[in-house]
């Protein structure tokens, strides 16, 4: 691997991709000296910005080889990271799907965040801003084809920020919508240029449907005035959350064909309300992804067998279009489910419904058919049984199926 010399920190940067060989590095576990690993550094040169850009990269642990995951990118990367790793390791697998995680930290935040130029802002000096067309630009064309190469990624991608990269996900979501999928700004600083983006927004949402592009949008009460009261006033405090409120009423106005959340959080301030942001805008935009039905296994007998089995076809039909392809329930756990109802709670109609629908799913591959010969074996079945031998056995010689099909014949 060879070592662009950017100076010691990129240096350092190399001799840790150097020390690992592969993705099975399991994140949030014990390597072979005992420390807990977290993620990883990597770095690329973006041309678009003319400057060296390091990211931070957390796997899920334990990968499947094959299985590809979702990405979240994470604005102020360095303040951020930690805390989204965080409330994926406690919501991922049931919640939200395991995904990796990109940090993004910051060479020059301003610059980066804001869409328009304004050299002196709430009393500072702010000459470098401006620059958010160039930081999607560098996203778009660099950073997910970069991603995309190196790490095992889904189609699906997500985009938070806060405070002013909460702007820039504003900004991504109503100028260049296509970028990404999900969209979460936590108290976002709609205020900048005199609310220059929410007066552009009314316009972009007429524009566009916007369809299969979720945002949320979680807003904080820093000045403990309420949202009647607030819009009335024209003082610098309060000129966050009153453009807040009116980017609430653009999205509102247009909710026939935009999929929003608007999570008020009168009892939190611009510090506080990330972590909660953060955990309930993750839980929001992938409300979809939750599935309660799968457990009514559990008590067969309340349920006809169409009950049992046809939100399994509903849910993976909602999953297979948020993701762009094809999801399929596990094979292995569809077949021991049926096996369970056929063995445990003697219902052989209903336990045949979840071995068809392995049927359906995964009609090529011979396991299948092997199963429903032990299941009509096991109904004493002898034909029936007979032809799903014969069917593995014509997929790839399924040596299994050969002798329970002699020891039948």
């Amino acid at each position: 691997m060879k070592c662009s010399k950017h100076g010691m920190i990129k240096i350092l940067v190399c001799i840790v991709f150097i020390g690992i060989s592969s993705f099975t590095t399991a994140q949030y576990s014990q390597n072979s000296n005992k420390e807990l690993v977290l993620g990883t550094v990597d770095s690329l040169f973006s041309k678009t910005l003319n400057e060296q850009r390091e990211i931070w990269v957390h796997v899920p642990a334990q990968i499947e080889e094959g299985e590809k995951y979702p990405v979240i990118y994470v604005l102020d990367g360095k303040d951020h990271f930690y805390t989204v790793t965080g409330i994926l390791k406690l919501l991922e697998k049931w919640n939200v799907p395991k995904s990796i995680v990109i940090g993004i930290p910051n060479t020059d935040r301003t610059r980066d965040f804001t869409p328009t130029n304004v050299p002196f802002q709430r009393g500072h000096a702010s000459e470098t801003s401006g620059g958010a067309a160039n930081f999607v630009t560098f996203i778009e064309k660099e950073l997910q084809p970069y991603v995309n190469n190196k790490y095992p990624t889904d189609t699906m991608s997500t985009i938070i920020g806060h405070s002013t990269g909460g702007l820039l996900v504003l900004y991504t979501y109503t100028h260049h919508p296509e970028v990404f999928d999900h969209y979460l700004a936590i108290d976002p600083s709609l205020w900048w240029d005199k609310e220059k983006l929410v007066n552009q927004s009314e316009k972009l949402f007429n524009a566009s449907t916007r369809q299969n592009k979720s945002l949320y949008v979680a807003v904080a009460n820093s000045v403990g005035v309420d949202t009647v009261k607030v819009r009335k006033l024209t003082s610098e405090p309060t000129e966050m959350l009153r453009a807040n409120l009116k980017f609430h009423d653009l999205l509102v106005k247009n909710k026939d064909h935009l999929e929003f959340t608007w999570d008020y959080q009168e009892n939190e301030d611009h510090g506080s309300i990330v972590v909660p942001g953060m955990y309930n805008g993750l839980r929001s935009l992938f409300s979809w992804y939750p599935f309660p039905e799968r457990w009514r296994f559990n008590t067969p007998k309340a349920y006809t067998a169409e009950e049992l089995t046809a939100p399994f076809y509903t849910h993976f039909e909602e999953l297979s279009t948020r993701f762009k392809r094809e999801v399929k329930p596990n094979w292995q756990f569809i077949n021991d489910v049926g096996f369970f109802i056929l063995t445990s709670h003697k219902l052989p109609k209903k336990a045949l419904a979840y071995l068809e629908m392995n049927l359906k799913y995964y009609p090529e591959e011979s396991r299948t058919h092997m199963a429903l010969g032990d299941y009509y074996t096991m109904r004493n079945k002898k034909n029936e049984a007979i032809n799903y031998f014969k069917k593995a056995i014509e997929i790839d010689g399924n040596e299994e199926a050969q002798q329970k099909l002699k020891k039948l014949q």
